[in-house]
């Protein structure tokens, strides 16, 4: 049976919002045009470019199965196919005034702005964007920059650190737990207490996840000025947005669990690859 970890986090926003009738439910085609304007169809598809490091969970070398593994990535990443996939969650339990309103200010000059640049951040190499990204957090710190203290309230408003280590934790296990019932890892712990030894280190990954998201923000917003950060972030800070945020974390995570508990699974079809 799949197991469905991550089922509570979007039972929970569930029960937030409220039973919604249909009338209240949004159309498939207004959520296809909310993911547009709003730029998260690009952040979905791009966690494609992060399951390449799929096998590093299970203690194994990623390059090891060569095009394999690339060919067993695309396939269970499919783009479109979770795109569709964030679609149908999204009209389970995104009412028409929260589509509204986190369209509405995407839509708008500084939005068309924020996520053209959000999107670039998506699809750049992660080895160049993370070498600049630290370039520019290392000046924006030796000058004190606001920006700083922006990004990291920024961060507070869309519950960003919290959300992704409960998820992450969350996502491991369903990996690994994957992994182990595949018969490719001989990972010999609990559910249990491999959830609770990854809690153990939630310390550690709230430095982790914090120092990445201020390299990642410093990359992404370098070409726009204080002042548009200032006015992003009190967008971000109404309490609509933060419902809005509430949600599509909640089912990226949920897509993100289910893909790599699917690619943990087919992992006994891949063979090592040797050079002859």
């Amino acid at each position: 049976m799949k197991l469905n970890i991550l089922a509570p986090v979007f039972a929970f926003v569930l029960m937030i919002l409220g039973t919604l009738s249909v009338a209240q439910a949004a159309e498939e085609q207004d959520i296809r045009e909310f993911l547009e304007v709003t730029g998260f169809d690009v952040a979905i598809a791009s966690i494609q470019q992060g399951a390449m490091a799929g096998p590093a969970m299970t203690g194994e070398d990623p390059d090891m199965f060569g095009r394999q593994w690339v060919q067993l990535a695309e396939e269970v990443f499919n783009p479109d196919e979770m795109i569709a996939e964030a679609v149908e969650m999204i009209a389970a339990v995104m009412p028409d005034d929260l589509l509204d309103h986190g369209a509405g200010f995407y839509g708008s000059a500084l939005g068309q702005r924020l996520v053209e640049v959000e999107n670039e951040s998506h699809m750049a190499d992660d080895t160049k964007k993370y070498a600049e990204g630290e370039r520019l957090t290392g000046e924006l710190l030796e000058q004190n920059s606001i920006r700083i203290e922006l990004f990291r309230e920024m961060g507070k408003a869309i519950g960003s650190t919290e959300t992704a280590i409960k998820s992450i934790v969350e996502i491991q296990v369903r990996y690994l737990m994957g992994a182990v019932a595949a018969g490719v890892s001989d990972f010999d712990i609990s559910e249990e207490d491999l959830r609770l030894m990854l809690m153990e280190q939630a310390g550690e990954m709230r430095k982790n996840i914090e120092v990445n998201s201020l390299v990642a923000n410093a990359y992404a917003y370098r070409d726009l000025t204080d002042e548009a950060l200032i006015d992003y972030l009190a967008a971000l800070q109404d309490p609509k947005m933060g419902q809005v945020y509430e949600i599509l974390n909640a089912v990226q995570y949920q897509i993100m669990a289910e893909r790599y508990e699917t690619l943990a699974s087919r992992l006994a079809d891949l063979q090592p690859e040797q050079e002859l």
